[in-house]
């Protein structure tokens, strides 16, 4: 994207930190990626630490087998507990403990699968979730602005938007180069938000001309990707990221990881907006949902 397009980054970070004291980083269009600085005295950092500490894992993770075992992850479902520990002398293969919640709309939450210990996690998780969905909402905001769009096109458009939190949490591993915490992949979100756990070994990777490369964590920061339904509304002027994550053969990693997305039932495309002679649809219209159900 080029730099008239996406205006100026200072401009975008102004904007943003008068709405919801946050400080954006970097928002480099060709990497997929915004780094956002979270400041300390807003509740999305306070938050984000009580969810890395009681809801993300230093409890819950570290917790016996047999108490994470009361919420499994059911075949064919994408809610619950889950392990991917998988061995094979052909492929690498990912290494990763993961938990995933659906939180709004309602509808899709699965009352069994919150836990009741750690103590206050479903508080917690819901407040952080709730200064996500803000952060996400306002994000969006801004994309559409370096458009050339109404600000609120997106979420007029997305109806009662859909938000899931996973986490991750990938123990060190004797031979890293023989697993991944995750395999390569691409989100079929609008935006994730990616909170990494302080003192996690570098996991995040993106790929980059063809190579992979670290995304160094920065402390109090979040990482916003780019995921398909963006690419898709924006007709590839925002590029969804493959990313991948990997693991340290000592250090433990946690992760925090926020999808928002469109109502399932919200037909998806181009936005007319976007497509002229010069910039022919790239893409088919689709429902979420039935990418979902695809994607899963």
């Amino acid at each position: 994207m080029s730099t008239t397009q996406l205006r100026s980054c200072e401009q975008w970070a102004s904007g943003i930190s008068h709405g919801i004291e946050l400080y954006v980083l970097d928002c480099n269009p060709e990497r997929a990626l915004i780094t956002v600085i979270k400041h300390k005295r807003d509740a999305l950092y306070s938050e984000g630490v009580r969810c890395e500490e009681r809801g993300g894992g230093q409890e819950f993770f570290h917790a016996p087998l047999e108490e994470k075992q009361k919420y499994p992850m059911a075949p064919g479902t994408v809610q619950g507990y889950g392990r991917d520990f998988v061995f094979s002398e052909d492929q690498k293969l990912d290494w990763c403990n993961m938990f995933a919640l659906g939180i709004e709309p309602p509808y899709i939450r699965n009352p069994k699968l919150w836990p009741i210990k750690p103590t206050k996690f479903g508080e917690t998780v819901d407040v952080y979730s709730r200064e996500v969905r803000k952060l996400c909402q306002n994000l969006l905001k801004y994309i559409a602005m370096t458009l050339g769009l109404k600000a609120d096109i997106f979420e007029e458009m997305f109806g009662v938007a859909v938000q899931a939190i996973r986490m991750n949490y990938c123990p060190p591993c004797s031979r890293p180069d023989l697993v991944l915490g995750l395999s390569p992949h691409s989100d079929g979100s609008a935006l994730t938000v990616l909170q990494q756990g302080n003192g996690s070994s570098v996991g995040l990777q993106i790929l980059k001309d063809n190579k992979w490369v670290p995304v160094q964590p920065i402390s109090n920061a979040l990482v916003i990707n780019i995921g398909d339904t963006l690419e898709v509304l924006t007709n590839g002027k925002y590029k969804s990221v493959e990313h991948r994550a990997v693991t340290h053969k000592e250090k433990d990693r946690l992760s925090i990881v926020t999808f928002y997305a469109p109502s399932y039932e919200i037909e998806l495309g181009p936005m007319p907006e976007l497509v002229d002679e010069n910039n022919p649809c790239n893409y088919r219209r689709y429902t979420h949902g039935e990418y979902n159900k695809h994607c899963n």
